[in-house]
């Protein structure tokens, strides 16, 4: 989520400012002509399949940022050990603690050889800037993430009323597999620029999060027969209720989460040297060409 959230808004704020033209820096002129009359540039555009890529001034922007994602896209198998970011695709956690406490239910799980797999695998429903607002529309959709650990440990209380003796705890272990299908993350997200140099930061995020359903296989919770099957089919359910139906709770989680976080990375770097970079990241490339990228993807360590 964090990776989509830096891509988004570091795209979005190359593009945008409120000041007079004759204030803007250069980048940020070249970026202007490619803005309609209401202030709108779409950034990214994903051509219907069978159709052919526009390549008319207006979308030269948009074909550029696509290279560009791709190429992050293709990156994220080895990450960016530069700056401190493991391989994405997949993640892979040696050992974790995840601890969930919410009214009579409280667990807390070891999970061992954590794998993570699909964060590389969206699409790009929307991804407009206006440069009048200083806001930018995106949408994204995953189709399946994919979590597995080969093995769980688990110490659940499921606490009723305790002062009665209705509780129940339960220790177990076993492997975990957790696919989260028709992951889609929409929302805007608000900026402020620098004029001639200096950091750009982010003012405010909001998103809404919708989730198609999720599959679990998660063994060894009270044996592995119909009891088991039928925790898995109840936490299926659950977690598709708990996401669509608290939107407000999560995106402000999100807000408060991420955006503090991106702005301290953001801050202290030279702005507009990081849009040069972008800008210039497809010189002397086409639309078609093959996307090629420094990167030799990790052995499995656990193969």
């Amino acid at each position: 989520m964090r990776f989509l959230i830096v891509l988004a808004s570091f795209v979005a704020i190359c593009a945008a400012g409120t000041l007079p033209n004759h204030q803007r820096h250069p980048i940020e002129q070249r970026l202007l002509q490619f803005a309609d009359q209401n202030g709108d540039i779409e950034i990214f555009a994903e051509p219907e399949q069978g159709e052919g890529v526009e390549v008319a001034p207006q979308f030269i922007v948009s074909w550029q940022l696509r290279r560009m994602i791709r190429k992050l896209q293709k990156q994220m198998a080895c990450g960016w050990p530069d700056l401190g970011i493991p391989p994405l695709a997949p993640l892979r956690i040696n050992e974790a603690n995840l601890n969930l406490k919410r009214g009579i239910f409280e667990t807390i799980n070891h999970v061992f050889r954590l794998k993570v797999a699909g964060l590389d695998d969206f699409k790009i429903n929307k991804f407009k800037l206006n440069v009048i607002t200083s806001k930018i529309t995106f949408d994204f959709n995953f189709s399946n993430i994919d979590t597995t650990a080969q093995k769980y440990e688990t110490d659940t209380l499921i606490d009723a009323l305790r002062q009665l003796g209705l509780s129940v705890e339960y220790e177990g272990s076993g492997s975990l597999l957790f696919d989260l299908i028709n992951l889609r993350i929409k929302g805007t997200l608000k900026y402020k620029l620098p004029v001639l140099w200096g950091s750009a930061k982010i003012l405010s995020l909001k998103t809404t999060i919708g989730l198609g359903a999720v599959e679990a296989d998660i063994t060894g919770f009270m044996g592995n027969g119909r009891i088991n099957s039928a925790i898995n089919r109840q936490l299926e359910n659950a977690v598709v209720k708990l996401i669509n139906e608290n939107e407000q709770s999560i995106s402000d989680a999100i807000e408060d989460t991420i955006v503090p976080r991106v702005n301290k990375m953001l801050k202290g770097k030279d702005f507009w040297t990081l849009v040069d970079l972008i800008l210039s990241s497809s010189d002397g490339e086409n639309e078609d060409d093959p996307i090629v990228v420094n990167c030799v993807p990790p052995a499995d360590p656990w193969a």
